[in-house]
């Protein structure tokens, strides 16, 4: 005979078979159903294109979650099954819960990195040196982007004097690698001391361009040194690990290399100050002791003596002269030479000296007479100022007119 058994008899050994027998498993499934309950649980429903499956997050693992749920999304969750016996139904206790997009994407970021520095290609050894003083700054970015302006307001307070040459790239979307491979490229005509590759921050999906193993490979072999300014601080791309320097963001990248510019600025400012107020000490000094001679004068009489006393106050007073000569001759001497350092690197100097710049419509420096053929429209750059021009004809060294 059949034993008769309660409602909570057979659910408690349907509970004990299922929570038993199935072990802990990993899922992959989309969101079809989410709530975020008062209570702190996250209760939702997983589904694929045969089952569905109800599932929950406990408070206590909510709260540990780094990335939020939400319906349509693809998540891969850890977890267990078990039974609710006030309501019969069974659920999965999700453990942990990750995007899948996400988590694919990160097992390739790995596996790249892994590679690119088992072959090298991220050893400090390999990375070029970044110029103290450069004069002449690459960029790569987009031209409409808000990090482009974030470097420019940098260079224009720290180092105004810097020529900047930008060659946009499109720095998201699928074959934004291209792009920028492109533009690093045509940098080359202008050859600058330095380049910044930067964007501002974003997805791991909107970064995922930079992780590009022909990019990667590509700034390997640059011949300029390059600095990085990508996303935020948190985020590393390949690119980051391959560069020569690895800035935060876009605006530390331009202040690494306005650093010494700006503290050149910062010594003629002081050396500046510094003589102003040693001048105005030195004539203060002499006017009190002018002052101290005159009561010394008017509180004594007249005497065969008054002589003397004239030619010595006379001597002081030369001393006096020769002494604040010589500190400010010393102090100019000083701020010249400064000066005429920084005069000699600015490239309105040449300028000024009958030379000029040429550039084609594409903004590129022309090098040789050979790249140039009649009827071609160049830009002429003096030290005042710019016009256009049309070649009309041309003379290799050593042959005939074209």
């Amino acid at each position: 005979m059949l034993n008769i058994l309660s409602v909570s008899d057979i659910t408690a050994q349907i509970k004990s078979k299922l929570e038993k027998d199935i072990p802990a498993a990993m899922i992959r499934a989309e969101i079809s159903e989410c709530k975020f309950h008062s209570s702190g649980h996250i209760y939702m429903t997983l589904k694929d294109p045969g089952a569905i499956l109800p599932a929950v997050v406990w408070r206590t693992t909510a709260q540990q979650l780094t990335t939020k749920p939400a319906v349509g999304m693809e998540v891969i969750v850890y977890g267990k099954l078990s039974v609710y016996a006030p309501h019969g139904k069974y659920q999965f206790i999700i453990q942990s819960l990750q995007d899948a997009g996400r988590g694919e994407l990160y097992i390739q970021y790995e596996a790249l990195k892994a590679k690119l520095i088992e072959e090298g290609l991220c050893a400090i050894g390999r990375k070029k040196a970044i110029p103290q003083y450069p004069l002449h700054v690459g960029m790569v970015t987009s031209e409409t982007g808000a990090a482009l302006q974030d470097m420019l307001r940098v260079f224009e307070m720290n180092a105004p004097h810097v020529r900047l040459s930008l060659s946009p790239a499109r720095v998201q979307g699928k074959g934004a690698a291209k792009t920028v491979i492109e533009a690093l490229e045509g940098l080359k005509a202008v050859w600058p001391d330095v380049v910044i590759c930067a964007r501002g921050g974003g997805s791991i999906e909107d970064l995922w361009e930079f992780n590009d193993e022909t990019l990667a490979r590509y700034i390997a072999d640059y011949p300029l040194a390059l600095i990085t300014g990508i996303g935020h601080e948190t985020d590393t791309t390949i690119v980051d690990l391959i560069s020569d320097h690895r800035a935060s963001t876009p605006t530390n990248a331009a202040e690494y290399i306005c650093a010494n510019w700006r503290e050149v600025r910062i010594t003629l400012n002081q050396m500046d100050y510094t003589l102003s107020n040693t001048m105005i000490r030195s004539l203060e000094r002499q006017k009190d002791r002018l002052k101290n001679f005159q009561r010394y004068l008017s509180s004594r009489q007249l005497s065969e003596n008054l002589h003397n006393m004239s030619h010595n106050i006379l001597s002081l007073l030369t001393q006096a002269s020769k002494g604040i000569n010589n500190h400010l001759q010393l102090k100019i001497s000083r701020f010249k030479g400064m000066h005429s350092t920084l005069f000699a690197y600015s490239p309105e100097h040449v300028l000024k000296k009958g030379y000029t710049l040429i550039r084609d419509w594409n903004d590129k420096l022309i090098r040789s007479v050979k790249v140039l053929s009649p009827e071609d429209h160049v830009n002429i750059t003096f030290h005042d100022g710019t016009t256009d021009a049309i070649i009309k004809n041309k003379e290799n060294k050593g042959s005939d007119h074209e």
